[in-house]
């Protein structure tokens, strides 16, 4: 199998060369000397979107149904917004792993920025799940993003993952609507999945973007009404 993947991997790498994203030398797609100017996202409340030092939500803030906590890794602008647009739409899924891996190093900088999320994920042990997308849409582009980005994850953490959450209705695509129309067209799309008759007390809950952070929200009301009692969101970019 391994043989069977470094075959593939070779095979990849002369058709679709790896190169970066900011300057084109080859080899990454954010090269070492390139990384050093991605912008890293100030933290933010994911109920009122005001700043958090921690990514907490705020004790004023309503706890009912809501995240407890969010992570967005980058800034979702020139090489990261580039980079994730290729993944996305291009196909190139071996990325995800140099974005992720590179988005744990700049966390792991700053201690006191992330205490409180590197706490829930190696002291309470949360399960990682991931914003589903619908089957025909997935079965269409091939790959759910937002699966492969926790599976990269699960890798760095050792934590388990679980796909708990089903998209039940097709929706118009976030991307074309403003912010009341983001919330509106997500409504009721999603529901726990049929063969999940477990369902976890604390989750990851992973996207690659936040942007007003719909989709996410609504995934969370989802999750804390089928009992699930505290979950933090992972981005690898938010828009700021």
């Amino acid at each position: 199998m391994k043989r069977l993947e470094g075959v593939k991997k070779f095979i990849l790498d002369i058709l679709f060369p790896i190169e970066c994203v900011g300057c084109g030398r080859g080899g990454k797609y954010i090269c070492e000397k390139c990384s050093t100017f991605l912008g890293e996202a100030s933290l933010i409340c994911p109920v009122c979107q005001k700043p958090s030092f921690s990514g907490q939500r705020h004790n004023y803030c309503p706890l009912r149904y809501h995240l407890d906590g969010l992570v967005g890794v980058w800034e979702y602008e020139g090489m990261v917004r580039r980079l994730l647009h290729e993944i996305k739409y291009g196909k190139v899924r071996n990325a995800i792993s140099e974005l992720v891996e590179l988005s744990f190093k700049a966390i792991t900088k700053d201690e006191a920025r992330f205490a409180s999320f590197f706490s829930f994920l190696f002291s309470e042990k949360p399960i990682i799940t991931f914003v589903p997308m619908h089957d025909k849409k997935e079965w269409r582009r091939g790959f759910n993003q937002s699966k492969l980005i926790a599976g990269e994850i699960s890798k760095i953490t050792n934590l388990e993952v679980m796909s708990l959450l089903e998209k039940v209705k097709r929706t118009e695509s976030q991307a074309k609507l403003d912010k009341a129309e983001r919330f509106k067209n997500i409504e009721g799309v999603f529901n726990i999945r049929k063969d999940q008759n477990k369902i976890p007390e604390k989750l990851v809950l992973i996207d690659d973007i936040w942007t007003t952070g719909a989709t996410m929200k609504e995934c969370c009301k989802v999750l804390k009404k089928a009992g699930v009692k505290k979950v933090w969101g992972f981005t690898l970019a938010r828009t700021v």
